[in-house]
């Protein structure tokens, strides 16, 4: 009997301690993350968590930032990869969501969605201005998740990359990225600056079905062809930093000796030595009037994942360099381009290519190939 009253008061001291138990943790305030005050790269002090998990960038060219910096940070995809990108993404991480834009003219985000997701910050990269630097505090307000603002220049990459090393404790793995890119953004401002003027190609960068959209000197999808010495033949300027329209007119008149035709061109199965694709069979014949189409000096972008030269204007423009100094200006910018790309893929997105995947990303924009 002693036994049995000995159990139940055990019993009712384990429910006492329970209850007590619940009682003070209801009473306690919630743990928070431990959290600190930084500047981002315009400025703005953010207060952000010092362990951060989850990213959501509000575009694509912080989505491939943060890929080639550690993908299991993402938290989803702003635009799905096309079938022929995907083959160049590690297929562990093509099963995550697609949340949306929240930059640029297609603002296609759920808000809802991404803040039920609850990422630890939100990445703008982008081009800087007033405006911009607006949006991230109005974003920030809107959803209550610190917004990063980070540059997107295609000198600002290394830097970029190590202040995103900091704040994302990746520190090692984005300082092996900022070197590979210091190198490449030094050696080519070297070697432009040795290219003298009767030796400067002039360039038009092709886009849209009909070839007649380009960007601009000076705008953010030129600045690889600016930065190897290439002289972009159209310097209007365009909205926002982006793309405008031209006529053939005009580019009968400013005669490239080179035509660069953007992938946006390319999707289908129309490449290689038809590289201006569409155009001449739309009954543009005066295309053929154009020098570079007469030389057989039409070059496509190589686009996969992402395209390198824009679109997302990005850190694989580091690979555009490379590409398209060597394009342009083989003697002074050497290099053997199919081990180039090899290294640059295996560093930068994890992925060694096989001799078939190295020759789809450079059919028609190499010589001779």
């Amino acid at each position: 009997m002693k036994k049995i009253v000995s159990i139940c008061v055990f019993m009712l001291l384990c429910l006492n301690l329970c209850a007590c138990q619940k009682a003070y943790n209801e009473d306690q305030p919630e743990s928070k993350p431990e959290t600190q005050v930084i500047r981002d790269m315009v400025g703005r002090r953010v207060e952000i968590p010092k362990e951060i998990k989850k990213v959501y960038s509000t575009g694509q060219p912080g989505v491939v930032t943060l890929y080639t910096i550690n993908p299991d940070l993402l938290l989803g995809w702003c635009i799905k990869p096309a079938k022929e990108e995907a083959k160049y993404i590690n297929s562990k991480y093509l099963g995550l969501p697609v949340l949306g834009l929240m930059q640029g003219s297609n603002d296609t985000a759920n808000c809802e969605e991404i803040m039920l997701r609850s990422p630890d910050i939100i990445l703008m990269m982008t081009y800087i201005n007033e405006d911009t630097i607006s949006d991230a505090d109005k974003l920030q307000k809107r959803m209550g998740i610190p917004v990063v603002f980070v540059d997107y220049t295609l000198s600002s990459i290394p830097d970029t990359y190590r202040f995103l090393g900091d704040i994302l404790s990746q520190s090692d793995r984005t300082e092996l990225l900022a070197r590979y890119s210091e190198d490449v953004l030094e050696n080519a401002q070297k070697q432009a600056a040795l290219i003298s003027k009767e030796k400067k190609l002039s360039v038009y960068y092709a886009q849209g079905s009909k070839g007649l959209q380009t960007a601009p000197k000076g705008s953010s999808h030129s600045e690889v062809i600016d930065l190897v010495g290439g002289e972009n033949i159209v310097t209007l300027s365009a909205e926002l930093d982006g793309r405008l329209t031209v006529n053939m007119e005009q580019i009968l008149s400013w005669n490239p000796d080179i035509v660069i035709a953007s992938y946006s061109m390319a999707n289908g199965t129309v490449k290689g030595d038809n590289s201006i694709f569409g155009i001449l069979s739309d009954g543009q014949k005066e295309w053929n009037l154009v020098s570079a189409v007469e030389n057989h000096r039409v070059f496509s972008t190589p686009c996969y994942p992402y395209n390198w030269l824009d679109m997302p204007p990005s850190v694989n423009r580091i690979m555009g360099v490379l590409w398209m100094g060597n394009l342009l200006y083989p003697d002074y910018f050497p290099l053997e381009i199919r081990e180039e790309t090899r290294t640059f893929y295996q560093l930068f997105y994890n992925k060694t290519l096989t001799d078939e995947e190295i020759n789809t990303l450079l059919m028609g924009a190499v010589k001779n190939n």
